[in-house]
């Protein structure tokens, strides 16, 4: 919290994130509001973050205009910090769906940056190794973007995505050209009149759970429903 990082930063323990990985308690107890459980706690839960899935340590770096749902794509798309951070060219980044030549140059000029290229080394020799990411997901709805819009009934927005997602799926906050399905429910709003204009796949929710349980992928990407 707030105010643990404001004591930390205060009394000179850390400088950096990665200073949080050399804390004791012995550096702690003098603290307020410390006893011996609260500080063998903090120090437990710092050591339990040293191995994040790579989606999250890329979006923890706070790259500008890098949010959750980019730190995904980043992380499926190289697999592994070693190969992010490496990169050298914005034309490699934009081949990626969803990375524009703005994004993609904050990207290659963050890890162009010596102190940042410092702060991640600090990172791992203190330990800190992200689980890499096994690439994209080569399932039924692989390569598919999807627009969500209205109220669905058996799914949660949030369950929704997360579905799609593990089909291998794609879910974008607007349509566009790109847009492969519209997920229409009950009160659509505007996204459902945009994706008639641009000849996007409207689909209801019996259709994507259809799609969900994978029963009748190849119609659907084929014949889209009247």
């Amino acid at each position: 919290g707030e105010r643990i990082v404001e004591q930390l930063t205060e009394q000179g323990l850390i400088g950096s994130v990665a200073d949080l990985y050399h804390l004791n308690e012995q550096q702690l107890l003098p603290l307020e509001g410390f006893a011996q459980k609260s500080a063998l706690n903090l120090l437990q839960a710092i050591k339990d973050s040293k191995n994040p899935p790579l989606e999250r340590f890329i979006f923890a770096l706070g790259i500008r205009q890098v949010g959750v749902h980019l730190a995904e794509i980043l992380a499926k798309h190289f697999g592994s910090l070693e190969k992010l951070r490496t990169v050298t060219e914005e034309e490699s980044l934009m081949q990626i769906q969803e990375i524009g030549p703005q994004i993609a140059h904050n990207v290659v000029s963050f890890f162009r940056n010596p102190r940042n290229q410092e702060l991640i080394d600090k990172l791992l020799e203190a330990g800190v190794k992200p689980r890499e990411s096994s690439g994209e997901k080569q399932g039924t709805l692989h390569g598919k973007t999807f627009v969500l819009t209205g109220s669905l009934r058996g799914y949660s927005r949030t369950e929704a995505q997360k579905l799609i997602k593990q089909m291998g799926g794609r879910v974008a906050s607007a349509v566009s050209r790109n847009t492969d399905f519209l997920v229409a429910g009950e009160n659509p709003g505007s996204k459902y009149e945009k994706a008639r204009k641009l000849g996007v796949k409207i689909i209801g929710e019996k259709d994507l759970s259809q799609l969900l349980a994978s029963r009748v992928e190849q119609n659907l990407f084929t014949n889209p429903p009247a």
